[in-house]
């Protein structure tokens, strides 16, 4: 979904579309390095310099909760936010802490909805490794 359908999607769920909001989802699809609210908050904070680390974080959690970006708990202690709300596999690098998205195929899982007789409402698929640029870097 690209960004203009996102953001009528949020106008037609009542949303209020404040500069705020769309700057935040705008960033996210300009940005999809998963960043984290940090990431997020410093680069807004250099165009809109009134912008509390608050607004983004509310910003994002909205934004999640109307299904329009995921929330990922892939490292300890900091969550990163992905424009992609597809289901997809994540890879995390140790070495440098960068998230990527990855294709797994034939992932049993993959379109799902039920799985013994329980309700999937989210999967969160991680996978932990070393990134093929930090693998270069090493020798």
């Amino acid at each position: 979904m690209n960004l203009n359908e996102k953001l009528t999607e949020l106008n037609e769920k009542g949303c209020t579309l404040t500069i705020q909001r769309h700057a935040v989802l705008e960033y996210l699809y300009e940005n999809r390095t998963h960043p984290t609210v940090e990431k997020i908050y410093y680069s807004l904070k250099e165009k809109f310099s009134t912008i509390s680390k608050a607004t983004v974080y509310n910003t994002l959690e909205l934004l999640k909760n109307y299904g329009l970006i995921q929330e990922i708990t892939i490292e300890k202690g900091k969550l990163h936010f992905d424009y992609e709300v597809k289901p997809h596999h994540h890879f995390f690098c140790h070495r440098c802490n960068h998230v990527y998205d990855v294709d797994v195929v034939g992932c049993p899982l993959a379109g799902k909805k039920m799985i013994d007789g329980h309700k999937i409402e989210e999967m969160r698929p991680y996978i932990i490794g070393t990134c093929s640029k930090c693998l270069k870097k090493k020798g």
